[in-house]
């Protein structure tokens, strides 16, 4: 199985979007730890929200992860594989991207900081795009099926 599949839209803003992701996620995880970075604004009546927040997110990203198995891909999958609607993906097309969009928003938070708000704010956009990316692809791919499902379920929540 390849993990990798091709990006839903342009190489550059994919990937850029992703890392931004991945920067802000392990900033999280850093100062959670204790350990620093970048110097922001702690304010005390958010740190509940903000781990309420991460909680919630690794939940939908686990079991949106958990729900695809096999199928998951790191962007559009190259070979033919099954569309999922069952367990977590009845509630939201998209829980993995529900859930990290909760865990940016933890980051930004639990530092509140310049760098966190930008990277967290331009890898939600870019992950949006990457959904209407591949909302097109899935239409492609399962045409009616996949246009019923649109209709019954929300992109988000």
């Amino acid at each position: 199985m390849n993990i990798m599949g091709k990006p839903a839209i342009n190489p550059f803003l994919f990937f850029s979007g992703k890392i931004s992701g991945y920067m802000v996620w392990t900033m999280l995880a850093l100062n959670l730890l204790h350990i620093p970075t970048i110097h922001g604004i702690q304010i005390a009546a958010l740190e509940i929200p903000s781990l309420i927040l991460l909680a919630v997110g690794m939940g939908w990203a686990l079991l949106g992860l958990g729900h695809l198995g096999k199928s998951t891909r790191f962007g559009l999958p190259v070979e033919s594989t099954k569309f999922k609607t069952k367990g977590i993906y009845r509630l939201s097309r998209n829980p993995i991207y529900l859930g990290l969009f909760c865990i940016t928003l933890s980051a930004i938070l639990n530092n509140v900081n310049v760098i966190t708000i930008i990277l967290g704010m331009y890898s939600t956009i870019v992950y949006h795009f990457i959904i209407l990316g591949e909302e097109r692809f899935l239409e492609q791919s399962f045409g009616e099926e996949y246009k019923m499902y649109k209709s019954r379920v929300r992109r988000y929540l």
